[in-house]
């Protein structure tokens, strides 16, 4: 079980959440999405490319330089005033992404207009997370696993028409399923407390789901 857990943490790190939340919104057949393809069919490589870079390859160069300099004691940034430096350098990230991603989306037309409401819940919600870190071991997993199935679901909400809703309902019904079993792998791990379990999924699915739901951006 405890093999179990370990795989399930490490594949639903918060780091990788953001490239789902890609792989799934461009499942989704959209007017948004098949227009896009139309109208620039090699944007979507481009897009993920530059996506893996800022999110995931950048990311965890940081995090190797950090555990070499002895920030953090490990990987899995147990101790909660570890986490701080890390969400610091994942806001900065995110927020040279979302300007990216919101340069390209007044160059395509604002066909992207959906998922750069979604890059800026992320950004929102890492601030959240940030402050409530300065005080508190909130659970990254579980609020960043809560926020892709709250932001798809919002997602699926707002946009009228889909035409493979039932697909993208299946998938959104997986990441449910999976959000219990990353609750289960944090607390049998005791990696965190019940209560910060609960508190990370109702601050990611609800600050997900509200600022996609309403296509907020700045």
């Amino acid at each position: 079980m405890r093999i179990f857990s370990n795989v399930i943490s490490i594949l639903t790190h918060p780091i990788f959440i953001i490239i789902y939340s890609f792989f799934i919104y461009f499942k989704m057949e959209t007017f948004f999405n098949q227009m896009l393809m139309v109208a620039a069919p090699k944007v979507y490589w481009i897009l993920l490319t530059f996506l893996l870079m800022m999110v995931v390859v950048f990311p965890f160069i940081s995090l190797f330089i950090m555990s070499k300099n002895k920030i953090i004691s490990s990987y899995s940034i147990p101790h909660r005033k570890e986490r701080l430096p890390v969400l610091f350098f994942m806001i900065i990230y995110y927020l040279m992404t979302y300007y990216i991603f919101r340069h390209w989306n007044e160059t395509l037309l604002n066909l992207l207009d959906p998922y750069v409401s979604f890059l800026f819940a992320t950004i929102l919600l890492l601030v959240f997370l940030f402050l409530i870190t300065t005080t508190w071991k909130i659970s990254l997993h579980s609020s960043s696993i809560a926020g892709l199935s709250g932001g798809i679901m919002a997602e699926i909400v707002a946009i009228n028409e889909i035409n493979n809703s039932n697909t993208i309902m299946i998938i959104n019904s997986l990441l449910l399923v999976l959000m219990g079993l990353v609750c289960f792998a944090r607390i049998y791990l005791k990696a965190h407390t019940f209560l910060q379990v609960i508190a990370g999924i109702s601050l990611g699915f609800s600050v997900m789901f509200v600022v996609v739901y309403f296509q907020w951006k700045i």
